[in-house]
Parts: C-alpha cells; structure tokens; sequence
C-alpha cells in the first residue's frame, strides 16, 4: 500500500524539478551602444549564429552546470569583450558595455567586468570604411555612406567567397580581419577597433580575438602588393581575355573582376608591344565569348565602347559611352589604328569597341593628349580624338597565339543600350598589382 504515496510524490516532484531547471537561465543583454554579431559561452558555438544582437537587445540562455562560465560578446566593429568565470546564477541577468581604454568598463551583473575595453566604433563609419576597401579591391558595393544595402551585401559575399569564408554577406569579425589584409596599403586603413596604431604601412593590425570568436584559422600574411594600375579587357574565347600589353606590364600579378564582383586571377600568356596587345588565361567559366566584325569598319560607323574608367573617382561599375569611326588610320597614318569620337578615360584601355550589331571592331587603347597637342598647336584643343586597334590586327594576334576568335556579320542595328548588355557579361575590369 506505500508503493501508490511513494509513486505519487515521485510524480509530484517531476514537475518541481522542470520547473527548477527551466528556471535555470539566464538573459545576456548588450549594452555597448553597438550590434554584436557573436555571443559563445565556455569557447563553444556562436549562439547568435546567422542573427545580430542590436545595442539594447538581450537572450535568454539556459544556465550551464557550475554556474560560473566565460562569456564572449563579439561586436560588428571587430572588438571582443571577454567576460570570464561569471557566476550566472547569482542574477537573473548580465548586461555587456563598453568603457574608456585603460580603465574597467562599468558593469550592471555579476561577476567581474570585461577584460577588454575599447572605444566605441560606430557601426555606420565601419560599413563606408568597408564599403571603401572593397571599391578599391575592385568590388562593386555602391557609395560609401555606411549603409549595407543590397550592393554592399553581394560585394561582401563576393570577398567572402574569394577569401573561402562563408558568403553570407555580413560585416563580420573574419571579415574584417580579412578586409585588413587584403586592402592597399595605399589607402585609409579600416578603423583600429582596440584603440591601437597599424603594426605598420603594409599590414593593418588584425582584429584581436578574431580567431576564438570563429573556427576558421586567421588568413596568414602574403607579401606586401598594393594595387597599381587597373584597366579593362574582353572575352575573347573560352577562358580567355585580350587587354592592352601596356595594362599588364611591370604587374606581378593580373586580377580580373567580373559582373557581380567575382574575382578571378590571371595569367598573361601572350604579349605584343609593337600593337600593344596582351592575352590572359583564365578559369573556362569566365563568361561569354564576344564576337568579332567580320567586316572592316567604315568612317561614319556609329561604335560602342564598354569598359571601366576612372576607378578611383567613378567608382568600379562599368560606363558606356558612344561615337563615331571618325578615321581607319592612327597617328601619321599608322594601319593597325583607328581613330573614334567615342569618349575615353584612363582605365578604358583594353576594352572593346563594338559597332551597333554588338561586334568588336577594335580594342580602345588611347587618347590623344589634348593639352600637349594644344602646346604644339598654339593653343588648339583636339576634340574627341581616341584610338583603337583596328580588329583584324586583334584577330590576327589571337590565331598567332592559339585562339580562334568568333567572326560575326553585322545584320541589324541595335540601340547603344542593348550593345551594352551584350558586352557586360563579357567584360572584365583588370587590376594590375605590383
């Protein structure tokens, strides 16, 4: 007859210890003024994984066994703050904030206060900075005004891709660390989220604590390069490009970005001076293959040019613009020359000039040095006088080097918008690191 009491007061007790074990946790709030994009207890996963924890934002966690455990808010300006041996079950919360560097930051919760400290970053003026670096890397993530819109987002999981960390788009600790090492040295370094100097001119500080607060292993240096010149090229046939030899020369290393900010590396495979040609090899999937005039072009031809001027100050999306063949020679009636009022820009070297059909009829290399004539000439100022080689010298340089390029006749005549879109997917912005 006590078996049934004993039962019972068993069955009782089940709830009272689900209770008490529900009751067992705890909320983490963050303070610090800024987003954070990691929170791991004890060294193990990060528990906001794939989310944000906005300032002001908090999560309740389940308390582990002992109590005490080493709590690490990772921020999205690249700062970690290390909470260790925090007795969780002496508050029913914790809250994480920042302080001045040097001294302890002042803490609501128990336990003691984060080891680590740093001034506050904020995240819009991380984001430009970001959104810089990658413009100048030779992605495409829209003005730097700080804001993570759609541009910035797919230029980041393009880095991301490139660099073989998970393209999810965010500007996360790695990802930082990773935009450090990659930017030129030339330009503004990213803010130092620890309060401290670069190590030096060639390689920013990486980001302290990076590598706990993610299982990938840090990005180990490379030599010092910076990007040095940048230019344009084309498809020419499967895995290959033509550019301009004056694009490729002194370059230790040829980069090609394509539509959507895939980068891809290139090696030079064939040179020719005298017509300032080059060809590069690449990955087969570049893209497609643009298409040759089968035919010579005449004065009066309207043409097409497609390629990536000015990069520095218009930013890395591709411009157009749009003319005439004014001439079928060059400069003192040089043959392999022909002579458009298309306008062109340092950075357009080595890309295509197509006519209306959306065929190649030469590849841009030049334009006349307007202030110099203007010395020669008394004062004359030369208008829309730009250069390319004619196409059947770039056909010619391309079968001597093993490619057949794809010949087209020119059967319909297409608005400059619609060439445009047959040229994008074939055209490459060229990037010449030393």
């Amino acid at each position: 007859m006590r078996l049934v009491p004993l039962a019972l007061a068993a069955a009782l007790a089940l709830p009272a210890l689900a209770v008490e074990a529900q009751e067992r946790s705890v909320r983490i709030v963050n303070r610090t003024g800024e987003t954070a994009i990691g929170l791991t207890v004890d060294g193990g996963r990060n528990l906001i994984a794939g989310r944000t924890l906005g300032a002001g934002g908090s999560v309740v966690l389940p308390v582990p066994p002992g109590c005490r455990a080493d709590l690490r808010l990772v921020l999205a300006s690249g700062a970690v703050l290390d909470w260790r041996g925090v007795d969780l079950c002496a508050a029913p919360e914790v809250f994480f904030t920042r302080g001045a560097p040097g001294r302890p930051a002042e803490v609501t919760g128990p336990g003691r206060t984060p080891e680590v400290a740093a001034p506050a970053v904020s995240e819009a003026s991380l984001v430009a900075a970001a959104q810089r670096t990658l413009a100048a890397l030779g992605y495409d993530p829209g003005p730097a005004d700080g804001v993570a819109g759609p541009r910035t987002r797919q230029a980041l999981a393009a880095f991301q891709r490139d660099q073989g960390l998970p393209p999810t788009g965010i500007l996360d600790g790695p990802t930082l660390a990773a935009l450090r090492l990659a930017e030129a040295p030339s330009r503004p370094p990213l803010p130092n989220v620890a309060g401290k100097p670069p190590a030096g001119t060639d390689r920013p500080q990486p980001i302290p604590g990076d590598s706990a607060a993610s299982p990938r292993p840090p990005i180990p240096a490379q030599a010092p390069q910076r990007r040095a010149a940048t230019g344009t090229g084309f498809i020419v046939a499967e895995g290959r490009v033509l550019t301009n030899e004056h694009v490729t020369q002194g370059c230790a290393r040829m980069v090609g970005v394509l539509p959507g900010g895939r980068r891809v590396d290139l090696a030079i495979t064939a040179r020719d001076a005298s017509r300032d040609l080059a060809l590069l090899a690449g990955p087969r999937d570049l893209g497609p293959a643009l298409a040759f005039r089968s035919t010579p072009p005449r004065r009066g031809d309207e043409v097409v040019t497609y390629g990536f001027p000015l990069v520095g100050i218009l930013g890395t999306s591709p411009s157009l613009t749009t003319g005439e063949v004014s001439a079928l020679a060059g400069l003192r009636g040089d043959p392999n020359m022909l002579i458009t009022s298309a306008p062109v820009q340092s950075g357009n070297s080595g890309g295509p000039l197509l006519d209306r059909g959306g065929h190649v009829v030469g590849v841009v290399v030049a334009k006349l040095a307007a202030l110099r004539v203007a010395e020669r000439t008394g004062g004359d100022l030369p208008q829309n006088v730009n250069f390319a080689i004619q196409g059947p010298v770039a056909v010619e340089f391309l079968r001597r080097n093993g490619v057949t390029p794809r010949l087209a006749v020119t059967a319909q005549t297409l608005p400059p918008a619609e060439v445009g879109e047959i040229a994008h997917p074939s055209t490459l912005l060229l990037e010449c690191w030393r």
